[in-house]
């Protein structure tokens, strides 16, 4: 009888191994807590998000991080542009031509560390880092953190570290050229951070080989998923083609994934680059 019982709770254990995490539900973890902030904006040409439309229109858009208190330890979601482009030290850190295509307005007080300080955290305070991808306004701060975790899927880390030729330009080595001893979560798919359902990486690829967005089930405001950059914009959710992207198949059968996620959910999509959804947001207290 043992011995079936066992075999039982195996044969379970295994069917919810299989069950895709927009299907698992947990109850809301009490004292979670997310704030989004930003690491300052960029202005460029609309058609790197939006395919074939506004192609030629420059726009500015915020650059979106995430810090999550979570009752085992603070996890962030994205590091944001590097601080040595703060104050108009881009060119010197990222080379002309990429400044004057993203145009980036950082004041040093908008990287992630001081981030941070402003609700009474510190870098070492930091257990995860989650990386949506390792482009260059989304990993520029690796470095600041060398005792997190950082979690990302080992497919971004290939490519970041040896891009093809065509995605060269929003790969910036010194960004991570010093992490090689750090510790990495490598993922190849979706995980549950800790194990309660609040806080889920979504494989997302379709932006990069390795994309990944994060689902987070907050007691209050509920299911937020923080799309990255699998979503930049409201038109990208409305089916217009990102414009930057490996895999455009990919890329909408993401969006797509996210979709189904939040309504199933009745939850939130939060975008990267969105400026009005953005701007709709709190930024001085956190949801909860």
């Amino acid at each position: 009888m043992a011995r079936h019982f066992a075999a039982l709770a195996i044969a379970v254990g295994l069917a919810l191994a299989l069950v895709p995490a927009e299907a698992r539900a947990g109850e809301p973890v009490e004292g979670l807590k997310l704030y989004q902030v930003s690491s300052g904006r960029l202005e460029l040409d609309k058609g790197f998000l939006t395919a074939m439309v506004d192609v030629g229109k420059r726009i500015k858009v915020p650059v979106a991080m995430y810090i999550i208190e979570h009752p085992r330890g603070v996890v962030l979601y994205d590091t944001g542009n590097a601080d040595e482009v703060s104050d108009g030290g881009c060119a010197g850190y990222w080379g002309k031509a990429i400044c004057d295509g993203l145009v980036p307005t950082q004041t040093r007080d908008e990287v992630i560390d001081r981030q941070l300080t402003r609700f009474g955290y510190s870098v070492a305070d930091v257990k995860y880092v989650i990386y949506s991808h390792f482009h260059l306004d989304h990993a520029g701060n690796i470095e600041l953190f060398p005792q997190a975790t950082h979690v990302v899927q080992k497919d971004e880390l290939r490519a970041a570290w040896w891009p093809e030729k065509w995605q060269r330009g929003a790969y910036v080595l010194k960004d991570y050229d010093e992490t090689r001893d750090f510790k990495f979560m490598e993922l190849s798919g979706d995980f549950d951070l800790f194990g309660d359902g609040s806080i889920t990486v979504l494989d997302t690829k379709g932006h990069t080989q390795g994309h990944q967005s994060v689902r987070v089930r907050l007691p209050k405001t509920g299911t937020l998923l923080l799309a990255g950059d699998a979503v930049y914009t409201p038109e990208n959710e409305a089916g217009t083609t990102p414009g930057i992207t490996w895999s455009t198949i990919h890329s909408m059968e993401s969006i797509q994934r996210l979709k189904r996620i939040r309504d199933a959910e009745a939850g939130e999509l939060w975008y990267s680059h969105g400026i009005e959804q953005y701007e709709s947001h709190q930024h001085d207290a956190p949801y909860e």
